[in-house]
């Protein structure tokens, strides 16, 4: 063994060319830079692989969170518009101002009690609406998309309940607003249509 400034040589002996610095026996200390090295490498990849399964696992927990949010919106707009149908099958003559129609005879609203009892209840229908529209600004789009052909067929054949909403525009957001004008103006569209 021979023994340089570095420290003792370890006899490994490496193919070089004639007159290189690198040929022949390798010292410890480059010995053990390559092992140190290797170890470093290997150590960035087990982390890299550690934090990439730590990002698939953080996403499906975003992913159960976002699901189980979802439901439990879809669950209490559930709970409300199960409120509604009560309230449809308490007092049926209100389930005409809401869907024309279903309507057998003109509609009236020929009693105070009739009235407000849709006043409410065009109220609990729209708040249903907004919250749904709310849900999906936050990213939950399922609640919203179950009630928006509801929402546009409801606008479309309750004139009460467009009259409600536009008597009481400040109440709610510019998104739905924003649907009742859409519709008002596919109803002015296709009314002199249906004149003919």
């Amino acid at each position: 063994m021979c023994t340089t400034p570095a420290g003792p040589s370890v006899a490994i002996v490496t193919p070089g060319v004639a007159g290189s610095p690198h040929s022949g026996a390798v010292s410890v200390y480059e010995f053990l830079s390559v092992v140190i090295a290797a170890g470093a490498l290997l150590g960035v990849v087990l982390s890299l692989w550690l934090v990439r399964r730590q990002v698939m696992l953080m996403n499906d927990q975003t992913r159960q969170l976002r699901d189980a949010m979802s439901i439990s919106a879809e669950s209490a707009l559930d709970g409300l518009l199960l409120n509604v149908t009560q309230l449809y099958l308490e007092h049926p003559e209100l389930r005409p101002i809401f869907n024309e129609r279903e309507a057998l005879e003109p509609l009236r609203l020929a009693d105070p009690e009739t009235h407000y009892r849709a006043c409410a209840l065009a109220e609990a229908l729209l708040d249903a609406v907004e919250r749904a529209l709310n849900f999906e600004r936050r990213g939950l789009s399922e609640p919203a998309d179950l009630l928006r052909e509801w929402t546009y067929d409801s606008f479309r054949h309750s004139a009460f309940l467009r009259g409600w909403l536009d008597d009481h525009r400040s109440w709610y957001s510019e998104r739905l607003t924003a649907i009742l004008d859409e519709v008002t103006a596919e109803r002015a569209e296709t009314a002199p249509t249906a004149a003919r």
